[in-house]
């Protein structure tokens, strides 16, 4: 197994075992700074103690799993899933969004509103409402707080919670696979029959939740069978290869069947296909392609037998696809095209300014990125391509400035901390440099990176004093952080 498979086993969604032996847990607690969580206290449970301990496990997760980089993908994902947890049971709607390079399929909830999604979902899950179900299940483990619940039932059973299994988890990644594996094979042999009765309790609670989040989202309910169903088949066709989903989310005939029965009552109708998801769908296939021209064969015979929303999307592909391959004037026809249909979508000018860039028109890039953004003021996938331009234009001036005002509404956003670091570096503005890599060093856990860089740049602004104190306070703040982990 490897360390990216203990961290998906353990990620609480269908994990069986929640228990540790006190010894290993203190032993992993100490060489990680990780608090001891097996108390009785009612405090160990609240939705600020969960919320606290997502923002440590989302660093940790920043900093052992690769991100997938495509704001346009990233941006989509967030609009669908908040959109979704407006129809959701959920309470506490601060969501934490990390969306991980990994082709396989799988997505884990963790405490305080940290969703982790594989990019390879977007592989599998052929339609918006079958992606969709997998969120609306995760949203689930959230609302019901299986997190909190599978501690206490932990600690009623007399075992520790989850401290050693969160260092468990960190262990695997930082030190290799073997000292988080066994601490993984002895929460499982502890296990009992009650708590894996349990795991599937949950499983089956967030399923049926999940399909009525669906269903006043106005999405097709019977989508989580088909998802189950699918996941399934590629169980039964991938021999010793479990899929990552599967390992923490055992999917039965009888789970299925539940699925189906949930929404047995309900109208069928017709779900024509979703013009957005079949677009970012294309995108990362495009992107995930080792062969191109394979690729660019598949979305040829896609184009000859759709038609509809289907077609364009197949044509959106060929374009990325074409523009990959240097094919800049087959590009160019499609994506004209389509914009003589779709204009101002964002998907599609985005595409149109990547094939304006990679064919060295620059300076078309450059309008045609500002023409966006005058419609569509501080569009994220859009202000993060032109902030790239800006650098490659040599003006990292005008580059920082766009980062900086879309880093007012993306604060949790590292991958567009580290671009503004680059920029600032550029410009020549190292103390804004020292101060980026420090947010940056900060979301992806490294405390102490992120204190030193803050540190660097306190000498070269001693004469701004305001400039000195906003830094000085956030040295505090990070003191603060790193004071809790110890604690």
């Amino acid at each position: 197994m490897t360390s990216r498979d203990l961290i998906n086993f353990i990620l609480l969604t269908g994990c069986a075992g929640l228990v540790l032996f006190a010894m290993t847990a203190k032993s992993a607690n100490n060489d990680l700074n990780l608090p001891e969580l097996g108390g009785s206290s009612p405090a160990t449970t609240s939705l600020a103690f969960e919320h606290d301990l997502g923002q440590r496990f989302l660093r940790a997760v920043r900093a052992q799993t690769p991100g997938y980089r495509d704001p346009l993908v990233i941006d989509y994902l967030e609009h669908l899933i908040f959109a979704l947890a407006e129809h959701s049971d959920l309470e506490d709607r601060r969501l934490y969004i990390t969306l991980i390079d990994n082709a396989s399929i799988n997505a884990f909830a963790a405490p305080g509103g940290v969703l982790g999604i594989n990019h390879g979902l977007f592989l599998h899950a052929e339609t918006q409402h079958e992606f969709s179900a997998i969120l609306a299940h995760e949203l689930a483990h959230l609302s019901q707080r299986h997190f909190a619940r599978g501690i206490e039932a932990s600690r009623k059973a007399g075992v520790i919670s989850i401290a050693g299994l969160l260092a468990g988890v960190i262990l695997a990644a930082t030190a290799g696979s073997e000292a988080g594996m066994a601490a993984v094979t002895t929460s499982r042999g502890l296990a009992s029959a009650q708590q894996l009765s349990y795991s599937r309790t949950r499983e089956s609670e967030a399923d049926r939740i999940g399909i009525s989040t669906m269903t006043r989202a106005n999405l097709d309910p019977r989508a989580m069978a088909y998802m189950f169903e699918r996941l399934d088949r590629l169980n039964r066709g991938s021999g010793e290869q479990i899929p990552e989903f599967l390992r923490t989310h055992p999917v039965t005939r009888s789970r299925i069947s539940d699925a189906y029965n949930q929404t047995e009552s309900l109208a069928k109708k017709k779900w024509e296909p979703d013009f957005d998801y079949q677009l970012i769908r294309a995108r990362v296939m495009v992107s995930d392609a080792d062969l191109i021209q394979s690729v660019i064969k598949r979305f040829e015979n896609n184009t000859a037998v759709s038609q509809g929303a289907a077609l364009n999307a197949a044509q959106y592909g060929l374009a990325l696809a074409y523009t990959k391959a240097k094919q800049f004037g087959e590009a160019k026809v499609l994506l004209d095209e389509l914009l003589a249909q779709y204009p101002n979508h964002i998907a599609l000018e985005l595409a149109q300014i990547e094939r304006l860039a990679d064919s060295q028109q620059l300076a078309e890039a450059l309008a045609t990125a500002r023409r966006v953004l005058a419609i569509n003021p501080n569009n994220y996938p859009v202000s993060v391509l032109y902030a790239r331009l800006l650098d490659q234009s040599e003006r990292p001036d005008l580059a920082s400035e766009v980062l900086n005002e879309l880093i007012l509404t993306r604060t949790q956003d590292d991958q567009v901390w580290y671009q503004l670091a680059e920029s600032l570096g550029l410009a020549n503005d190292i103390p804004g440099v020292h101060q980026a890599r420090a947010e940056y060093f900060l979301l992806n856990g490294d405390l102490d990176g992120a204190a030193k860089q803050l540190g660097y740049a306190l000498p070269l602004v001693r004469q701004n004093f305001q400039l000195s104190a906003k830094i000085k306070q956030r040295i505090d703040e990070i003191w603060v952080l790193q004071d809790q982990s110890s604690q």
